[in-house]
């Protein structure tokens, strides 16, 4: 699937998507920061970007602004397409810390879009309108539809990042296959239920690691921040094929800490439980509806609640800052200690099956 290209206009706040090219918005990022040309190897290793590039301090968590800047630094997240998700929340936290972004998510499936399409006009997309809304808040923005589990789609998206900017400071790997007919037992599994969770899940987030890796090393810096789950940590019945991919997901995070460590760049996971988001995955067979069910969660989540967009874009603001150095090749839950990823029952056995 191509980069589309489309006609839009100019937004407050930095974001623009070009009329004629891949659907990018000029941004306008720090010219004072360059290519590290002027640290040495042993300052860039030791963490930061390099001279002109470390943030400065924000406020604190009375209120006064967020703990850490990522002001210079340019950030590329994915899955950023729905709006109560979690790409949402995490570009959000970039946003509020001064980073300029590059977000992206697949295009909108539909009859009517690839009408669009044949037109040359950009379609509809939560990603699109997400960007012109952070635009207006002044946050810098470019937009890029494209499916990471497609090699030319990623292939492409990353020309885009280095002829836009020629650089990357941030990759956060927060999109995934979308979740049904996988979720249930093994032997009901249909085989491309599973193959897409690999694609998406496992493939899209090594293609996108293996295309910004040659970016971050010649910088000697960089943060890779995975989104992997609980699931991938422990297990839930009926979840097989989401629980391997995103185990996978883990496994590639540690040995890829291992080999960009020398170069100044950090790769760790956070492991989300139950978030409010529309991708929630509650007891299929539970008689209550979204609603109740979160909160009903909640009540046994010793935090007391479930969590939020927010909450999982504030630790990767954290670990995609200079001040996480000394952080790589983790995988840390974000659950509010619930630990169990998703409050699924186990199927009850046939009479006479082996249990």
């Amino acid at each position: 699937m191509p980069v589309v290209r489309g006609a839009f206009h100019r937004r407050e706040g930095g974001h623009r998507v070009r009329g004629a090219g891949p659907t990018v918005a000029d941004v306008d990022v720090d010219e004072n920061v360059d290519e590290n040309t002027t640290t040495g190897a042993a300052e860039k290793r030791a963490g930061h970007p390099g001279e002109g590039t470390s943030p400065p301090h924000g406020g604190g968590p009375s209120g006064a602004g967020p703990c850490v800047s990522l002001a210079g630094q340019v950030a590329l997240v994915t899955g950023c397409g729905k709006p109560d998700g979690m790409g949402q929340g995490i570009a959000r936290g970039l946003a509020a810390r001064g980073a300029a972004l590059i977000l992206t998510d697949r295009e909108p499936r539909g009859v009517a879009n690839e009408r669009q399409r044949r037109r040359g006009e950009a379609p509809p997309s939560g990603l699109v309108e997400f960007a012109e809304d952070l635009g207006r808040a002044g946050a810098r923005v470019e937009t890029v539809l494209a499916d990471i589990s497609v090699r030319d789609d990623v292939r492409r998206l990353f020309d885009t990042v280095q002829e836009v900017h020629g650089r990357l400071d941030i990759l956060v790997n927060n999109a995934a296959a979308p979740q049904g007919v996988d979720r249930q037992d093994v032997e009901d599994v249909p085989d491309e239920a599973f193959d897409l969770q690999i694609d998406v899940n496992v493939r899209g987030t090594y293609w996108m690691c293996r295309s910004a890796v040659p970016l971050m090393r010649a910088r000697g810096y960089g943060r890779i921040v995975n989104v992997s789950s609980m699931a991938g940590l422990t297990a839930a019945p009926g979840s097989v094929a989401y629980s391997a991919s995103k185990a996978a997901v883990i496994g590639m995070t540690r040995a890829l800490s291992m080999d960009l460590g020398p170069w100044g760049v950090t790769v760790n996971a956070v492991c989300p439980g139950l978030v409010a988001t529309s991708r929630a995955v509650l007891d299929p067979v539970a008689d209550l509806d979204l609603a109740q069910a979160m909160s009903a969660r909640g009540r046994a989540i010793p935090v007391g609640r479930v969590g939020t967009p927010a909450d999982i874009g504030a630790l990767v603001a954290f670990l995609a800052s200079p001040e996480a150095g000394y952080v790589t090749g983790q995988a840390i839950p974000v659950d509010g200690g619930g630990l169990s990823p998703f409050p699924l029952r186990r199927p009850e056995p046939a009479l006479g099956s082996a249990v």
